[in-house]
């Protein structure tokens, strides 16, 4: 009983804000987000010892419970997930939305740098696209060091990722 409600507190801790995230955008309301959230984590309570796939599962459910607030809202039992999910400008921001925050916070987590120079050399090549020779000579660098480094970094952010259940792009999107 102990270590499944670690197992739940892990699972809140790495995975709320994104779920608080895409449900948000649906519903538009923070305290009726934080109602649906809150029924998404007790229903995986319930089913935890079941669940092979946590994030999958959490979107799953997730999907689930707005398309229940949104039947209730409006009182319209034929009301259809489609409506809800694959409305194309909703899907849009959602799928990118969710990712982005994702990758946001990968990047964002100091524990994927070792120092400020890695954060620079990161950021100049991924965020503003500068080639490693480039990056290399602002930094003071050789070539050869800041791919090294690079190499490192990305990494530390695909293990940081794969933590948070992401093994492929497609976990992405």
């Amino acid at each position: 009983m102990e270590s499944k409600r670690n197992r739940l507190t892990e699972i809140y801790a790495d995975y709320y804000s994104i779920i608080f995230s895409a449900v948000l955008t649906k519903v538009g309301n923070r305290d009726d987000t934080q109602d649906i959230c809150q029924e998404v984590f007790i229903r995986l309570y319930k089913k935890l010892d079941e669940v092979e796939n946590v994030r999958r599962w959490l979107f799953n459910a997730l999907k689930l419970v707005v398309l229940e607030y949104f039947r209730e809202k409006r009182k319209n039992t034929n009301l259809d997930i489609n409506d809800v999910f694959n409305d194309v400008s909703l899907t849009f921001v959602n799928g990118f939305r969710d990712a982005r925050i994702i990758i946001g916070e990968a990047i964002e987590n100091m524990e994927n740098f070792k120092d400020d120079i890695e954060r620079a050399l990161f950021d100049h090549i991924a965020v503003s696209n500068f080639t490693y020779g480039h990056t290399a000579k602002i930094l003071g660098l050789t070539r050869r060091q800041v791919e090294y480094r690079y190499g490192l970094i990305v990494d530390r952010i695909l293990k940081y990722l794969e933590k948070r259940g992401i093994k492929n792009i497609e976990d992405l999107l």
